[in-house]
């Protein structure tokens, strides 16, 4: 039995996917068995596919609405959730046209599980997955090797984002980094997620939706959680967000971790990762 690590490109990206206590030939089996289901996903959740879910839905005007997919209602479950939790932070629809009869906490769009059916409620509706949709997908991956008998892995998505199953056998998680230099915080991660969002990745990017002005913050965030799509979403939330609200939002969920970076670089911790970070 060995580590084996696993590269595939997807969603603009890498995805890496480390596998530990199987045999080579069967890890690599069972990675190429997620990779299969990561590209199927790309052709569901990206604004890029003309023909995707989320492309057909971009095109709706107010009032419209259209048929999705399971992957495509289940992942914009998980984003309207954490847009209502984290009072618009985070919104996959933060680039619509949203017209003055929509109000500012008000979603962009609606979801009926049951039917299937997305309805837009903005002027006009523009989804973004791409603080939510990686997540995501490593979610389902983490599905397709438990399926395949994988119960100790790390994956991760351009490493924005890593996704701990089990633990290896010779330690008690995965060994993940957050922060630089000296303010560098190693941590050991077990069948959990951790995501980072900021300037330090893709620069200048990150927009506040409550206020469609670039974030106040300058350096980096992240989240954990037991799910990779909300940890991904609470990345993109905690970096717009006030250390005050953070700090509030963790308190109210327990499963939740945050670590922002400060002017002096080293590491305010919540959650979580506040109880992991002084095990390091």
């Amino acid at each position: 039995m060995s580590r084996a690590l696993f590269r595939h490109e997807a969603m603009a990206t890498t995805f890496e996917i480390v596998v530990d206590g199987q045999a080579e030939p069967y890890a690599r089996q069972a990675a190429a068995a997620a990779f299969r289901e990561l590209d199927r996903l790309e052709g569901e959740l990206s604004r890029f596919v003309e023909s995707s879910d989320i492309s057909r839905a971009s095109r709706l005007e107010s009032g419209g609405a259209v048929v999705i997919g399971e992957d495509a209602l289940e992942c914009l479950l998980i984003a309207a959730e954490m847009a209502q939790e984290t009072g618009r932070a985070f919104d996959p629809a933060y680039g619509s046209e949203r017209g003055p009869e929509l109000a500012d906490d008000a979603p962009a769009f609606t979801l009926d599980p049951a039917a299937h059916v997305l309805t837009a409620r903005a002027r006009r509706l523009r989804l973004d997955l791409g603080a939510v949709g990686k997540g995501y997908a490593l979610d389902r991956l983490a599905g397709v090797l438990a399926e395949w008998g994988v119960d100790s892995a790390c994956l991760n998505s351009g490493g924005s984002t890593a996704l701990a199953l089990g633990q290896p056998p010779s330690s008690s998680g995965w060994p993940v980094g957050m922060g630089e230099g000296e303010a560098r915080l190693e941590l050991s991660l077990c069948r959990a997620a951790l995501s980072g969002s900021g300037l330090a990745v893709k620069g200048s990017h990150l927009l506040d939706p409550r206020t469609g002005r670039p974030a106040a913050r300058a350096l980096r965030a992240w989240a954990s959680s037991p799910s990779a799509a909300v940890a991904d979403a609470l990345s993109t939330a905690f970096f717009v967000m006030t250390d005050t609200e953070v700090a509030a939002f963790c308190a109210a969920h327990p499963d939740t971790g945050a670590a922002l970076a400060r002017a002096d670089r080293r590491l305010r911790l919540h959650g979580t990762l506040r109880t992991l970070g002084s095990g390091a």
